[in-house]
């Protein structure tokens, strides 16, 4: 059986009572593979859409995992809204919608994977959702200062009115006086209230950074592993890769590898990531992107037409 046989990636769209849409991708275990206990719901970084994580569903689902990915709303993506009304809050909202989605659907056992800024979002949900584990990768915890690293100033430091109309975040226009107005609102932007949120943290958890990350304090991360109970979580580094996680493929591999043993690891309880995983061919990855990329345009299309 060929790849062009095997794609099973589905769309869904979420329609909220507000007129917007969240768009949600599904994808099953492999035939061949061992089903797991849990559903892996996959939450993207900032200015990172679905498709652009078609390589670590396709790990995920070669090892027995069915796997939900979604856009936020007001981001990049296939999901209604414009980027420059995202905030956290909102990030916050659209996942929390996918879980209802999720469970009205009677998924009800399902771990989180979620990347840099959705991370943040991820330890502040963490204790008010039902998760069977918590996976993050090169995690923001300190807002603020992954913010100041990104965008070479500390524009949190500026009254509203002396923002600039838009923050240009990796090419993307974040707009301002939403963004910055929130972060303080909802207490989004300080070490602090990251460690707040995960005090009394009781899941399994797995994190990872980079070790050559220059947006992520390595030293607060573990201050907050730290301040966890020891038996449930447990820090591992990506050994030469920055923050951004694929800058190339040796990196991009690694991080495939290291989040589908610790999705294993943890659909079985345990935080030891010296396991074996199923490795799909690379000729495969690149088909399925390819897909992928060509689903999100048809979809992009008839919302057009």
């Amino acid at each position: 059986m060929t790849n062009e046989d095997t794609f099973s990636t589905i769309d869904h769209a979420i329609k909220l009572e507000t007129g917007k849409t969240i768009r949600v991708w599904e994808t099953f275990p492999k035939d061949n593979s061992l089903v797991k206990n849990n559903t892996i719901l996959i939450a993207s970084g900032f200015a990172r859409r679905m498709d652009h994580f078609a390589g670590l569903a396709e790990y995920l689902s070669s090892n027995g995992f069915h796997v939900i990915r979604y856009d936020s709303l007001h981001h990049v993506g296939l999901s209604s809204g414009n980027i420059n009304e995202f905030s956290m809050t909102i990030g916050k909202k659209s996942l929390l919608t996918v879980i209802e989605w999720l469970k009205r659907r009677n998924i009800n056992k399902f771990g989180l994977i979620a990347a840099s800024l959705s991370a943040r979002i991820a330890y502040d949900v963490a204790n008010e959702i039902d998760l069977s584990f918590l996976v993050t990768a090169v995690g923001v915890v300190n807002l603020r200062d992954t913010l100041e690293r990104a965008l070479k100033y500390d524009y949190l430091q500026l009254p509203i009115e002396e923002l600039p109309e838009d923050l240009d975040f990796e090419g993307h226009n974040l707009g301002s006086e939403i963004f910055v107005t929130d972060c303080f609102k909802h207490q989004w932007d300080t070490f602090n209230s990251t460690k707040n949120k995960m005090k009394d943290l009781n899941i399994p958890f797995i994190a990872f950074t980079a070790n050559d990350d220059s947006w992520v304090k390595q030293n607060e991360v573990l201050e907050l592993i730290e301040s966890l109970n020891p038996e449930k979580c447990k820090l591992y580094s990506l050994i030469g890769s920055s923050h951004d996680l694929g800058e190339n493929l040796v990196v991009l591999r690694n991080f495939y590898q290291s989040v589908t043993k610790a999705a294993i690891a943890l659909d079985k309880g345990s935080l030891n990531l010296d396991i074996n995983i199923i490795e799909p061919k690379f000729e495969d990855i690149t088909s399925v992107t390819v897909k992928e990329r060509r689903l999100k345009h048809n979809i992009e299309s008839l919302e057009l037409a």
